[in-house]
């Protein structure tokens, strides 16, 4: 994942595309776990009849998040399906029942089309070594489905844990190159924000000046299409912005109000982002001037150097200081 993180970090801070390394991690996490629900399709399969149903009752007898995943999967459904059905709970038992009659819904649908049209027909034949074993066309369009539920919740879960990762990461980053002591700056936590310690729950970061002025900053790896989010910022009135795009509309208008919007698709952003600090009497240094390779380096050493923890005890140790 830091792999990732770090070149995500410095595409966005190079004014690059940074989503081809997110669908990477998707596509990583989609071909491991699809191997793993191969591998128990085509167990259950080799016992015989009904291994579907058998396969979500024993699935459910297992503990553990994980296999709670693989419930919903196995019955063609996903977590937020199920809550939105239920009015807000997805318990084991839940998903067993809604799979089981998922599962039962989807037969008497092919059954209905069987007889009434001539339809295209999938059989899947899962294969290891010299073993195989072949769904019929209906344990096929099962099979689909598993697959498809799987995907869903795998390309949802990696664009919030990535940009997660990628947000703190990236103004880690931004504070390292610049050389904002560290000090001077709080990189904010999710504990902060639960116990109400930051009165803001979206800002990202305070960064103080010398005169011990609190900057707010926020940051959102979204694009242009998503111009609520950019509403939503703006009425926050945080003292910097940071957004991938944004509409030179809402540019405007925060400019009027007194945000400073900074988008990263521009030449060099780190430069903008230093202007910006210096301005506001921030004790920092202008960003090096370093070939693409240098710059790359220099983004893996930070990111290896970084750990959540360390930095959560950190700013557990700042705010202990500041409130003696």
């Amino acid at each position: 994942m830091k792999e990732f993180i770090s070149k995500i970090i410095y595409s966005i801070l190079t004014g690059q595309d940074y989503r081809t390394y997110v669908l990477a991690t998707i596509n990583k996490r989609f071909l491991d776990k699809a191997q793993e629900l191969i591998s128990e399709v085509f167990e259950y399969k080799q016992r015989g009849d009904n291994w579907l149903e058998k396969l979500l009752d024993d699935t459910s007898k297992k503990m553990g998040k994980e296999n709670k995943f693989k419930l919903l999967w196995f019955g063609g459904l996903n977590d937020k399906t199920v809550k939105n059905m239920t009015g807000g709970t997805s318990a084991k038992e839940v998903c067993l029942d809604l799979g089981k009659k998922n599962i039962k819904a989807l037969k008497l649908l092919l059954e209905e089309f069987e007889s009434g049209e001539n339809l295209y027909q999938i059989k899947i034949i899962i294969k290891k070594e010299h073993e195989e074993v072949e769904l019929d066309d209906v344990e096929s369009l099962f099979f689909v489905n598993i697959i498809s539920a799987m995907k869903l919740t795998i390309q949802g879960g990696a664009w919030s844990e990535v940009g997660k990762k990628t947000e703190k990461g990236l103004l880690f980053v931004i504070f390292r190159l610049l050389k904002i002591p560290e000090d001077n700056y709080i990189l904010t936590t999710d504990e902060m924000k639960r116990k109400g310690l930051v009165e803001n729950r979206e800002i990202d970061a305070i960064v103080f000046s010398k005169h011990k002025e609190p900057l707010t900053v926020e940051l959102k790896l979204l694009g242009i299409g998503n111009p609520e989010i950019g509403d939503e910022a703006l009425a926050r009135k945080v003292s910097l912005f940071l957004i991938d795009r944004l509409t030179e509309m809402m540019i405007e208008e925060s400019e009027k109000i007194g945000i400073k919007v900074i988008e990263f698709r521009q030449e060099n952003p780190l430069l903008e982002i230093y202007k910006f600090f210096k301005s506001k009497n921030v004790s920092c240094s202008p960003p090096e001037k370093m070939t693409p390779k240098e710059l790359e380096d220099e983004i893996n050493g930070i990111i290896k150097e970084w750990r959540e923890e360390t930095e959560d005890l950190t700013l557990i140790k700042k705010l202990k200081e500041w409130t003696r």
